[in-house]
């Protein structure tokens, strides 16, 4: 007899643009449940509530934050409290009434999935694989969309404490039913934005919380690869694509930056990440970091365009936005034509 999996979807109205992809990875799960034989599923969309909702009802959701710095003992979480936007409190509210369903069905199998989950064929028996160790893994937490990678030739899980304070991914999880139910609780007052508070949760019951990653991965977040921008955060750290991840090394690993650098860096970018918003934030502090104030600035105007028109979230805190405003400091190659135009009150 097939166990029963409910699969619920985090989805938004505001980002419809992601719609086309997420039908298709959600095609791909079927495809690979129906393949398993294992679970007959169920999928539940959550659209709601929206950060207009949230906006529309601040203060009763205002009261249930609590940025409070004096009773976080530990200093990396503490250096993690700051205002949490109405995009982010959107997000973690429907999580949450994810679980409130949870609670509702009393279901053993729980996956959540957020709107960006890319599922790559290279990596689908990994899936298999996992799927297949489900019904006899004593777990409460299980992250889908990281991996704590190492040599080992079998696949197999891995205690998340034991390598990632920070969660940095959570487009996909499972979550059994009595997690769920106490996160309800423990969630009452939310002190940081979603992931890095279920981090919280899970980094002060370490010594008793079932909570893993796999050796291998499993799925990808798209706004992690690039595929999409950030919807909710203030900056966006593209670690799931290795030449991201090296043009950001070469940044940051030498003090300064030659012709040769610059080139390599330009070679990157060209050819894995052309157009896309994050790549040029980073090619940007590239130039201001080697004193090319111009192309900085030019990029990163160009970049602020680019990240507009793929729905990226932009607040006054936005790094990229406030990078590309200081950018205008450094270059002014404009101000003498500027100063030339009649004033308006003259």
């Amino acid at each position: 007899m097939k166990e029963e999996l409910n699969i619920f979807i985090i989805t938004s109205d505001a980002l419809k643009h992601r719609f086309n992809n997420l039908n298709t990875q959600i095609g791909k799960l079927k495809l690979l449940l129906e393949k398993s034989e294992i679970f007959k599923y169920n999928f539940l969309q959550i659209n709601n509530p929206s950060a207009s909702d949230i906006e529309g009802n601040l203060k009763e959701y205002k009261d249930r934050v609590e940025l409070n710095r004096d009773d976080i003992k530990d200093e990396t979480f503490k250096s993690q409290v700051m205002p949490i936007n109405t995009n982010q409190l959107s997000n973690f509210m429907k999580h949450l009434k994810a679980y409130e369903l949870i609670k509702k069905t009393n279901s053993r199998y729980n996956l959540i999935i957020e709107d960006d989950l890319i599922i790559i064929d290279e990596y689908v028996i990994n899936f298999e694989e996992l799927l297949k160790r489900l019904p006899n893994f004593n777990y409460d937490l299980i992250f889908t969309s990281i991996a704590i990678n190492d040599n080992s030739q079998e696949f197999d899980f891995r205690k998340t404490t034991d390598g990632l304070k920070i969660i940095m991914a959570k487009s996909s999880y499972f979550i059994s039913t009595e997690t769920a139910i106490n996160l309800l609780e423990y969630f009452k007052k939310i002190k940081f934005t979603f992931k890095i508070n279920l981090s919280y949760y899970i980094w002060e019951n370490k010594e008793t919380i079932k909570s893993y990653v796999c050796n291998k991965n499993v799925f990808f977040e798209g706004s992690k690869i690039g595929l999409f921008v950030t919807s909710v955060n203030n900056n966006n750290f593209l670690f799931q694509n290795g030449e991201y991840v090296r043009l950001n090394q070469l940044i940051n690993n030498n003090d300064e930056l030659s012709d040769e650098l610059i080139s390599e860096m330009e070679n990157i970018y060209n050819n894995s990440g052309k157009n896309n918003p994050d790549f040029q934030h980073s090619l940007g502090l590239a130039y201001y970091k080697f004193g090319d104030y111009k192309k900085a600035k030019e990029i990163m105007i160009e970049a602020m365009h680019n990240y507009k028109k793929m729905n990226g979230f932009i607040c006054q805190h936005n790094e990229l936005l406030n990078n590309c405003i200081n950018m205008h400091q450094f270059e002014q190659s404009d101000i003498e034509n500027v100063l030339k135009l009649q004033g308006i009150y003259s």
